[in-house]
């Protein structure tokens, strides 16, 4: 996109025009998401990501109308959530791990009954995934191996694992949540 038409196109973005947002995400989402998948190593993440960061230019689309290069404009902005979502997933790891450490050496049967239960709906949400998600997924978190090396023991193409780690940890993420929303309550 040529400079001088870009400016117009973030002027008219900022007075709300969805037509000139829709040939600007058109124009820089693949571009976006293929530098996304080089940080994160994960394109279902890296499209998520994508998406949130349009979500917000729309949001706050008043402040296009100063951005004089909006490529170096997005791809910072793109470089900096990536850093916050690494943050917040180590953080969100270390707690997890921190918490299922202190429960299983912890004095309170509570505690330990709670994580005892988490994992016990964990390996059963596995337990009833197909075969072929079940052991991709298995090999994958269990046994560590990457996309590649899963693709290549199986015979499958990297595609084929990719969708169902996706699949996989999709269900689990739901289950884990009811169970997160009964335990609230």
């Amino acid at each position: 996109m040529e400079l001088p038409e870009e400016q117009h196109i973030l002027k008219e973005i900022a007075k709300g025009d969805i037509k000139a947002f829709e040939q600007l995400f058109f124009c820089y989402q693949p571009r976006l998401v293929y530098f996304l998948v080089g940080l994160t190593h994960d394109k279902e993440v890296s499209r998520d990501i994508a998406q949130d960061l349009f979500l917000t230019l729309w949001k706050d689309r008043v402040k296009l109308k100063d951005v004089r290069s909006f490529s170096s404009y997005l791809f910072q902005m793109a470089r900096f959530t990536v850093y916050d979502y690494f943050d917040r997933l180590a953080v969100s790891e270390k707690y997890t791990n921190e918490f299922l450490l202190e429960a299983s050496v912890s004095q309170s049967e509570e505690e330990a009954l709670f994580a005892r239960e988490l994992q016990s709906i964990i390996s059963r949400t596995v337990e009833q995934m197909s075969p072929q998600r079940k052991l991709i997924y298995q090999m994958s978190r269990e046994q560590g191996l990457s996309n590649d090396e899963i693709a290549t023991r199986l015979n499958i193409s990297k595609r084929t694992v990719e969708n169902h780690l996706t699949a996989a940890l999709a269900i689990l993420r739901k289950v884990l949540y009811l169970f997160f929303l009964v335990c609230i309550e």
